[in-house]
């Protein structure tokens, strides 16, 4: 029953979190209204449980991987780690989202400071290339 919530439970939660990314660059909010929030409560919740079901099910992997491995790890370390690891997970996911928020949606901007430049092999990556110099 472990390991299939594990194997279920991973893809889910990086739906969840693409779903919610996907959503933060789509969509910028700018007002209090309704619409806006939302989708801002959209964003968060879908990222933040994204987050927590995909790092529990890694952490099950993992702690999985080193029992059959021969090693025995004690219960409330597997879960003090697996605490700490979704909230580290889901603040850094929550800063990134922010960050992504503040700067409009730039064809250039993500190309230059992003992982896109490497997937994008057009006529503006000998500049990318030349202005990181």
């Amino acid at each position: 029953m472990q390991s299939a919530f594990a194997v279920v439970a991973l893809p889910v939660g990086l739906v969840l979190v693409t779903v919610s990314v996907v959503t933060a660059a789509l969509y910028t909010p700018y007002t209090t209204s309704r619409i806006d929030t939302t989708i801002t409560a959209f964003i968060g919740v879908t990222l933040q449980l994204g987050c927590l079901v995909a790092t529990s099910s890694a952490v099950l992997f993992v702690f999985g991987a080193l029992e059959v491995a021969g090693l025995a790890v004690p219960l409330l370390v597997q879960v003090v780690l697996a605490y700490a690891a979704s909230h580290l997970t889901i603040y850094v996911a929550c800063l990134k989202v922010t960050d992504l928020q503040e700067r409009p949606l730039d064809p250039d901007v993500v190309l230059q400071s992003g992982p896109l430049r490497f997937v994008s092999r057009g006529s503006g990556s000998a500049e990318t290339s030349a202005d990181n110099s």
